[in-house]
């Protein structure tokens, strides 16, 4: 039974092996960006998706509902409990679909996270009053200042406290300014850490593992069978036996 097990076993290995080369591979790009949760829902969205199909020609000869699940399948989504950073793996049947791909989900996220409408018109209204109150803080900071210098610094003690106030305004007004251009530009390649890549080597099939695991599932398999054969042959083997010794036992008179 040891050639049955051993040489058994390794023959449906290598079938399994042989099988895997001619599985379709798959390709995986990874992308990290530093996004939370909402830009993560955000990527799965058909807003997000639908571009992404129609550019790359991914529907082909299935509905744009249809290719939009399948393209959902391919993208797993990961946020990083101590970094917060978001990581993106987009999986492909070859490297340059699975790169293409996720850099078009990232640029169109881009498009997406940029307010529109009412909320754009409203960011921009208070980024230019914003705007306003930073050229008129810097204004009269820098008239104050001409005070001081002409004064000198002896008469000049709530001159200096106004303009104090001023600088601090000048920083406030700033901060504000920044903020807004932020939710304005929405994400940009200033939050991509690493560019998606192209991959080297197919993810999937897992050759290795899927021949390992055929090669031990064969071996349980025959050793189960190996077991169950000889329990037979002794079963069988009993069923003779009983039946010699009660054709000994008849022909002896023994009862």
């Amino acid at each position: 039974n040891v050639k049955l097990l051993v040489m058994g076993s390794l023959l449906v290995g290598l079938c399994a092996l042989g099988i895997g080369f001619m599985l379709p591979q798959t390709y995986q790009s990874v992308a990290v960006l530093q996004a939370e949760q909402p830009t993560a829902s955000l990527m799965m969205t058909a807003v997000v998706l639908d571009p992404v199909i129609e550019a790359l020609g991914l529907a082909k000869d299935e509905t744009l509902e249809a290719a939009r699940i399948r393209l959902r399948e391919r993208i797993k989504v990961a946020i990083g409990r101590n970094d917060k950073l978001m990581t993106l793996t987009v999986s492909g049947p070859t490297p340059q679909q699975a790169q293409d791909t996720a850099s078009a989900l990232i640029y169109q996220t881009y498009q997406q996270s940029r307010p529109k409408g009412s909320v754009r018109t409203r960011l921009e209204a208070q980024l230019a009053e914003a705007r306003l109150r930073l050229k008129n803080a810097q204004e009269a900071a820098t008239s104050l200042l001409k005070q001081l210098e002409k004064n000198g610094a002896g008469t000049g003690g709530e001159i200096a406290r106004g303009y104090a106030d001023l600088l601090g305004a000048t920083g406030t007004a700033q901060g504000q300014i920044s903020k807004l251009e932020t939710e304005l530009e929405g994400l940009t390649d200033a939050q991509l850490v690493q560019f998606p890549t192209l991959p080297q080597k197919p993810s999937q099939p897992k050759k290795g593992l899927i021949a390992i695991g055929a090669t031990l599932a064969a071996g349980l398999a025959l050793l189960l069978f190996v077991f169950m054969r000889q329990a037979l042959r002794h079963t069988t083997g009993n069923e003779k036996s009983a039946a010699k010794l009660l054709r000994i036992r008849k022909s002896l008179g023994l009862k």
